[in-house]
């Protein structure tokens, strides 16, 4: 989380340049191209919250980014385009990457409550994943502040910040199954969420010697009636596990 702060500062001050007149474009109405898409399923966690409504975002900047990439590609010749759509797009993508780094941070926390490699390699996927979604809104911003007047932006510029708006997207989609995947592992690891397949899978999968696994393997399923004894189970599990 103490990452992505410094990023999430440095976006803000990106976005400055523009923000002046982006605010005096009407808005668009959210594309009902995003409602379409199958939700993401995430435990119900802040960590699995934070990354349903990163996939939601994503879905909803990916259809702003193609509306406004359809609206240059309708203009005719080198004629401007309203400076609502370059607008749109660096809007877009300033929302997705603010929302990739909360579900980001998110994740790290259940990574930590989880405290094993699994969890951790999904919350560094999901920094990352942040990480690209800022500098994609930045390279949004940019363009959309280099071009536009009040009223009107260049083709090749708005075209430039619907593609990083797409770029945006795509990162926090990703930043959003990351927080998933750490969120599932967190609550896995819970009486609440346990799953004794998924348990299994998990130590499996784990770098430690087939003993251990197989010995953690007869302690989850002999504990798995017993909720107290399970969350003694678990804890051992996260003990053990790298």
């Amino acid at each position: 989380m103490q990452k992505l702060l410094p990023l999430i500062v440095i976006l803000v001050l990106a976005l400055g340049g523009w923000w002046w007149w982006q605010n005096t474009a009407a808005p668009k109405a959210p594309s009902s191209l995003a409602a379409e898409e199958t939700p993401l399923d995430a435990p119900d966690t802040q960590a699995g919250e934070a990354a349903e409504i990163a996939d939601t975002t994503a879905k909803q900047t990916e259809a702003t980014a193609e509306e406004v990439s359809e609206t240059v590609a309708e203009t005719p010749g080198d004629q401007p385009v309203p400076a609502s759509e370059a607008a749109d797009a660096a809007d877009a993508a300033a929302d997705a990457a603010a929302i990739a780094a909360d579900a980001a941070a998110e994740a790290v926390e259940a990574s930590q409550e989880a405290g094993i490699a699994p969890a951790n390699e999904a919350a560094t996927e999901a920094e990352a994943a942040a990480e690209d979604a800022i500098a994609a809104a930045d390279r949004a911003a940019d363009a959309a502040a280099t071009s536009a007047t009040d009223t009107s932006a260049d083709q090749d510029a708005t075209e430039t910040a619907a593609e990083a708006a797409e770029d945006a997207a795509s990162a926090t989609a990703r930043a959003a199954d990351a927080a998933a995947t750490a969120a599932e592992i967190e609550t896995l690891l819970t009486p609440e969420g346990f799953d004794a397949g998924r348990v299994t899978e998990i130590i499996e999968s784990a770098q430690i010697s087939q003993t251990q696994k197989a010995t953690l393997m007869r302690l989850v399923e002999s504990a798995a009636t017993n909720p107290d004894l399970l969350r003694a189970a678990l804890d051992q599990v996260k003990a053990v596990m790298p």
